[in-house]
């Protein structure tokens, strides 16, 4: 920025008086008026400077005879790029000595994060070492007062800038390391991209910093006006290509590559504003407003990046030989509630990992931090972008609006600055509050923002939550709603509005409100008493008047359940009535098996036993029994069948599911052990007379005749 005001104010001499006066800062004019002349103004000057432009190789051979005559110039610029590059290598010596282990796309966010926090750290030490390596050289080597060791002094801060200029776009594309990638593009393309943007920082940077001391050395100033404006054009030009290509292969929206074209063109027209106005005002506020915008960019998709890192560790994993079970019904339901539920894993764009990194990663401890950590990083990036939108809209209405279109005077700006900025820091502190107080809220009870692998049993079935965590979201909401309504009537009051009519007026409306709706008021006040009771939690499974299902969600008005053939209902507290809760406590499961009447009843019941017992060491389901599945006895002595009653006691989930595992063992055990089921055949018993013989001849031959007079 001083770099561009040394070379406007070198350049000033000659210039218009109108271009000498500072752009757009009002006046008796229109605001209209005043841009239309400035516009005008521009155009004209930048005619006389592209008619310069052949006048450029001269002009700089003039230049350099000058400032060679005064020194030795070959050697000592040779000197100057030799350093440059060995303050350059700095950054690559630090990452080799201090890197440590490259992050992995199977890392767990908690170790991503400590290895990307690392990765930082090493990168700025780096470039600290290379500003530092470069001033110590430049001090030893490059010592004198003649412009060639001027000249000399700005390659080798070139050459600096533009490595710290490239932070940014190697912090987004991490060339070579995937893992700590933030776009998902693979290594050629970064490649490209970086190689671009490399070129395009190269040529501003070459001019900001090397065209000082050619005016230094009394260049024409048409000529190096006109150059300046074809290194901007070119640099545009280059800017557009690299962003053209990343945005290409990083599926990036209309709105953003849109927006991106947008930024890069008014960059352009504020450059060759600058270069021919000689006022690099609107040049240093859009430049300095697109790199704000790019590092908070680059910070949300750091955070976003650690994101996606906690949730991929703590998605459930996907296996091939079993799926999850869909929540379960009461016995009674158990045939239309058996339903599976598919799950996959996204997987990170980039190289792959090797054999070494992938087995450890396969075999590594859970992360049992990460639901927390993931919790942390979530509210740290709400809170970080509300208070950087904040800060940056601040600052363009500050910057643009006061200093480089003048629509406020001063004077105006400091009368409203205290009271606009109080009221937006009152904002903001009341919603980081409100991030503050649900971060901890859902650190503290287990309620986070997915559904993590703790929430569900060894079987995959979201376990219920707990009774705080089914009222969390209510409490969130009145707890914001409190919190934004202070902010927004503290800061109302900051700015100078009478916030009493505001709070009486809200009064009367509400009491309107209470009067009008009283179907809503008797569904809230419902509803409080519902929770009051822990009638239901989020995770159970309950009957209301004929809708059933697991609940889903509790608002305040209504609460919502899922059947498990899939539909979903809404059902206001006021019109649930009686509620019948089965995931409380325990569930007692009785069903019957139809054995033949000649069976052994004493045997089957010792059969019921042993499989009774060997549910109860079973990995999986011996966990949920609390009474041992047995045989009560026989229950009814039909014709054909001994009816027999059999009955466990299990934690209430799974019911369905274990009474389904039960059926199979005991009609596998019975069948082993000779012990028949009845049958439905009806069995007729005759003597051998041959009476008999002949009333059964002659009632076969009657259905044979029938058979044959029945049509088709």
């Amino acid at each position: 920025m001083r770099t561009a005001a040394a070379l406007g104010s070198s350049l000033a001499t000659g210039i218009v008086a109108e271009a000498q006066a500072s752009p757009l800062t009002g006046g008796t004019e229109g605001f209209i008026d005043t841009l239309a002349g400035h516009i005008g103004s521009a155009a004209r000057a930048l005619w006389d400077v592209l008619m310069a432009a052949p006048q450029i190789p001269s002009a700089f051979a003039d230049a350099w005879q000058a400032m060679e005559g005064s020194g030795n110039g070959g050697p000592l610029l040779a000197l100057a790029f030799l350093l440059g590059a060995v303050a350059l290598l700095a950054p690559t010596l630090v990452r080799t000595m201090g890197g440590g282990a490259l992050a992995q796309a199977q890392d767990s966010g908690r170790l991503w994060l400590k290895r990307a926090a690392r990765r930082l750290v090493v990168d700025v030490i780096g470039l600290i070492a290379m500003v530092a390596a470069a001033a110590l050289l430049a001090r030893f080597f490059l010592r004198g007062d003649t412009p060639v060791h001027a000249l000399a002094v700005a390659i080798v801060g070139a050459m600096v800038r533009w490595r710290l200029a490239m932070m940014l776009p190697l912090i987004l594309l991490r060339p070579g390391e995937s893992g700590l990638r933030l776009v998902a593009i693979g290594d050629e393309r970064v490649r490209a991209v970086l190689a671009g943007a490399g070129a395009t920082l190269a040529i501003l940077i070459a001019f900001y910093t090397l065209m000082p001391v050619f005016v230094r050395a009394g260049i024409a100033q048409l000529p190096a006006q006109a150059l300046g404006v074809i290194v901007g054009t070119i640099a545009a030009g280059a800017a557009g290509a690299t962003l053209a290509r990343f945005f290409t292969h990083a599926a990036a929206p209309r709105a953003v590559v849109a927006a991106a074209d947008i930024v890069i063109a008014l960059v352009w027209l504020a450059w060759i504003y600058g270069i021919v106005t000689l006022d690099f005002d609107l040049y240093h506020a859009a430049v300095f407003s697109a790199l704000l915008i790019l590092a908070v960019a680059t910070l949300d998709g750091f955070l976003a990046k650690a994101i996606a890192c906690c949730r991929q560790q703590e998605a459930p994993p996907a296996t091939g030989t079993s799926h999850p079970a869909a929540p379960v019904p009461p016995p009674a339901e158990a045939g239309a509630a058996e339903a599976g539920r598919a799950q996959a894993t996204a997987s990170e764009a980039g190289t792959e990992a090797g054999p070494a990194e992938t087995a450890a990663a396969e075999t590594a401890a859970p992360d049992h931090g990460s639901p927390r950590l993931l919790q942390i990083l979530v509210t740290a990036r709400r809170i970080v972008l509300a208070v950087t939108v904040t800060a940056l809209m601040t600052f363009f209405v500050r910057l643009w609006a006061v200093e480089v279109f003048g629509l406020f005077t001063d004077e105006q700006w400091h009368a409203w600055r205290e009271a606009l900025l109080t009221a937006v820091i009152i904002l903001v502190v009341g919603y980081i509050l409100f991030e503050l107080l649900r971060g901890w809220a859902r650190v503290r009870f287990g309620h986070g923002p997915t559904t993590l692998q703790g929430d569900h049993d060894a079987a995959g079935l979201p376990r219920p939550a707990g009774r705080l965590a089914s009222v969390l979201p209510l409490l969130e909401g009145f707890a914001g709603v409190l919190i934004v309504a202070t902010a927004v009537l503290v800061a109302l009051s900051h700015v100078g509005v009478n916030i009493g009519p505001i709070l009486a007026g809200a009064g009367i409306f509400g009491l309107a409100f209470s009067f009008g709706s009283q179907a809503l008021v008797r569904d809230i006040v419902s509803g409080i008493f519902f929770l009051a009771d822990d009638a239901f939690r989020v995770g159970e499974y309950i009957q209301a008047g004929s809708h059933k299902g697991m609940v889903e969600r509790i608002s305040m008005r209504s609460l919502r359940i899922r059947h498990q053939n899939g539909q979903f209902h809404t059902i206001p507290y006021g019109q649930l009535g009686a509620v019948t809760n089965f995931s409380r406590d325990w569930a007692t499961v009785k069903f019957n098996l139809r054995l033949a009447r000649d069976v052994d009843v004493e045997q089957a019941r010792k059969i019921a036993k042993k499989v009774g017992q060997e549910l109860l060491s079973h990995e999986e389901y011996g966990r949920d029994f609390i009474g041992q599945l047995k045989m009560q006895g026989v229950a009814d002595v039909q014709e054909n069948a001994l009816v027999c009653r059999f009955k466990f006691t299990v934690k209430p989930g799974r019911q369905a599911l274990i009474q389904r595992e039960a059926v199979k063992r005991l009609f596998k055990a019975f069948t082993e052990n000779g012990v028949r089921f009845s049958s439905n055949a009806v069995v007729v018993q005759g003597g051998d007379s041959p009476a008999s013989a002949a009333a059964a001849a002659e009632l076969s031959r009657q259905m044979v005749e029938e058979r044959a007079r029945e049509p088709g």
